[in-house]
């Protein structure tokens, strides 16, 4: 990791020094993974991943971006738009300027132009599926993936162990892929 890299996650770690906002989640032989928590709507919850590989900042990082107040396409809009940003960059430290235009973005307006923008009414539609399962190999294991997943897409789910195996899913039906 070059020494830019660890002076910029060191000013980083001073600038976002609030309660949760800075996590150094990974440094390893293949890169650092940080996480910025930030505000939109007046509450802490959007989500900025960063995965600063050993070239950065000669190669921009891979950005993540979750939020359970922003949908998942203007997620992947804001996603799109930060990357883009970070290749147009210069090759130096970067991670702070992305992380400031992430907060000049308009997100209300971050999935225009989208081709697969969701109707409002329709994104706010509750739904619920059940799904049966023939069998779990490591319970503990497919518990953790569908937490992590139930959260990602900002759903609400329950599974229901038994005779049958069942998996409940409750929330926006844009969230949902049903195929019948």
């Amino acid at each position: 990791m070059s020494e830019v890299a660890l002076e910029e996650i060191s000013v980083l770690s001073s600038i976002y020094c609030g309660e949760g906002e800075f996590e150094l989640l990974q440094q390893s032989a293949a890169g650092v993974t940080l996480q910025i928590t930030s505000s939109v709507l007046g509450r802490q919850d959007v989500t900025l991943l960063f995965n600063l590989s050993l070239s950065y900042p000669k190669s921009p990082p891979d950005i993540s971006v979750s939020s359970s107040v922003l949908s998942r396409t203007q997620c992947q809009d804001i996603r799109h738009k930060l990357l883009q940003q970070a290749a147009a960059l210069p090759p130096e430290a970067m991670v702070h300027q992305l992380v400031e235009s992430f907060h000049n973005l308009d997100v209300s307006e971050a999935n225009s132009g989208s081709e697969s923008e969701v109707r409002p009414d329709q994104d706010q539609e509750q739904w619920v599926s059940v799904l049966s399962l023939d069998h779990i190999r490591s319970r503990n294991r497919y518990v953790s993936l569908l937490e992590r997943w139930s959260k990602q897409l900002q759903l609400n789910g329950r599974l229901l162990l038994g005779r049958n195996i069942l998996v409940l899913l409750q929330g926006n039906r844009a969230s949902i892929k049903v195929n019948i």
